[in-house]
C-alpha cells in the first residue's frame, strides 16, 4: 500500500482520525508513535564527504558564528557529510557555510574544512531546494528524523512554505517513515506526513 496522498494527510490530520491517532497529531507525533532513532544520520556513499581541519568545530542552526550551538565535532579530521551551502558570517575571509547531515545536522563555517575551495564544487546552493507547504499548523522541527529527537523550531500556520534538501528513514507518523530535511525557514528534520509532496519519499529528493 502506498504512502498517503496530500489529501489522504490532511483529511486524516483535520478529521476522522481515532482519537489515538487525533493525540498523536497535537503532540506532532509524540514519543508514542515509534521507538527512538539514532540522534545523527550515518555517512552516505553518496554524500559529499570531507573533514574537519580543526578540533572541536561547532555545528550551528544557521550560517552564522551568532546562532545556537546545536553540536561539537570532535578531533580534527572527523568526517562529515556535506548536503548543501549558504552564505553566512565571515570567518576569517570565507563567507561559505556548509549544511551537514551526519554525524549531527547543522551549519559549519567552511574555513574549517577540507573543501580545499569555497563553495566546493559539485554541492549544491541551500536556496535551490523543492518547497512544499506544511499540512498541519506549528508543525516540529527536530534535530533528528525521529519524533523523539529535541524540538528546534515550531513552523507557522497551515500552508507555511519550507524548502527540502533531502530525505532520511524515521519514526513512523501514521505509517509514514519518510523525514524531510528542510533549510529554511528553519534547519532540521520534519515528518514527510505532514508536507504536501503527495508520496513520500518525493521525486527528485535525494537521500540525505
Amino acid at each position: 500500500m502506498g504512502r498517503p496522498t496530500g489529501i489522504k494527510r490532511l483529511a486524516l490530520a483535520a478529521a476522522g482520525a481515532p482519537l489515538a491517532a487525533a493525540l498523536t497529531m497535537v503532540m506532532l507525533a509524540g514519543p508514542a508513535a515509534a521507538a527512538p532513532q539514532p540522534a545523527a544520520l550515518e555517512l552516505q556513499a553518496s554524500s559529499h564527504v570531507y573533514s574537519t581541519l580543526i578540533a572541536g568545530l561547532h555545528v550551528r542552526k544557521t550560517p552564522t558564528t551568532a546562532a545556537p550551538v546545536l553540536a561539537i565535532l570532535g578531533p580534527a579530521g572527523t568526517k562529515v557529510s556535506v548536503d548543501c551551502w549558504a552564505r553566512g558570517s565571515s570567518v576569517f575571509g570565507d563567507r561559505i557555510w556548509y549544511l551537514i547531515t551526519a554525524p549531527h545536522t547543522g551549519f559549519v563555517a567552511g574555513f574549517y574544512l577540507s573543501t580545499g575551495r569555497d563553495p566546493a564544487a559539485g554541492i549544491p546552493s541551500c536556496t535551490a531546494g523543492h518547497v512544499f507547504e506544511t499540512l498541519i499548523a506549528r508543525l516540529h522541527v527536530r534535530r533528528a528524523p525521529t519524533t523523539v529527537a529535541p524540538v528546534l523550531a515550531v513552523l507557522g500556520p497551515f500552508g507555511t512554505k519550507v524548502t527540502v534538501k533531502c530525505w532520511a528513514p524515521g519514526s513512523s507518523v501514521f505509517g509514514d517513515k519518510i523525514w524531510y530535511l528542510i533549510v529554511t525557514p528553519h534547519t532540521g528534520f520534519v515528518a514527510g506526513f505532514y508536507l504536501s509532496t503527495g508520496r513520500d519519499p518525493a521525486a527528485g529528493i535525494h537521500r540525505c
